[in-house]
């Protein structure tokens, strides 16, 4: 992919893509949960701002509205909490040690699962088009957080592809996410499907000036 220097938005945008898709692929690989969690959580602040800056709803603005009464600044400290004990040593004032240990004792890979879908709705919601390993990916967190879905959502679809899957194991739960990607990342139908962005997810970035 090519994308010119001096255009901050699509520069930042071609970042928050290789950040995402670095992520999922070690996601998917049950790989990693502390990079996975800080490239995610990175390129989903870079879609909500570049979401938000282009008028288009980010995925913070549609929670907004199913509930008003909760601040943004409590979303984004919700989402960015491990996170932010991951990448600073020091706290606010530059000099103090964070004492993170009992936070980041609570981390698995499951706090991965929102700002991966964050991210990618937000990404989905600015360019129109998903890698098929998201779109599985989207449907199998459908099928997890079946209890989070809104009462029109498709349910026999999405028990369809992955039947069961509430009532296993995580590390069986990511057996058959990778075993359904693997089923749909060569179906020609899919892949010449316009909302379908068929770059992969790690893949090399060409800057031109």
């Amino acid at each position: 992919m090519d994308v010119e220097i001096n255009n901050t938005t699509g520069l930042k945008l071609l970042i928050a893509r290789a950040q995402l898709g670095s992520a999922l692929s070690l996601f998917i690989k049950d790989r990693d949960p502390f990079s996975v969690h800080s490239l995610a959580c990175a390129g989903c602040e870079l879609m909500e701002g570049i979401a938000e800056s282009s008028g288009i709803g980010s995925f913070s603005t549609h929670i907004l509205e199913e509930h008003p009464a909760i601040d943004l600044k409590t979303i984004r400290r919700l989402r960015n909490k491990y996170w932010n004990a991951l990448k600073h040593f020091h706290d606010r004032d530059g000099k103090t040690a964070r004492d993170d240990a009992d936070l980041l004792s609570t981390f698995s890979d499951k706090h991965n699962d929102a700002p991966l879908f964050m991210g990618w709705h937000d990404y989905q919601a600015v360019t129109g088009r998903l890698p098929v390993e998201v779109q599985v990916f989207q449907v199998w967190w459908y099928a997890v957080y079946e209890d989070k879905l809104a009462g029109d959502a498709d349910l026999p679809t999405i028990r369809g592809l992955f039947p069961s899957i509430r009532s296993v194991d995580r590390t069986e739960q990511k057996r058959r996410l990778r075993r359904v990607i693997e089923k749909y990342r060569r179906q020609k139908d899919l892949l010449s499907d316009t909302r379908t962005e068929v770059a992969p997810l790690v893949g090399r970035i060409r800057y031109i000036d």
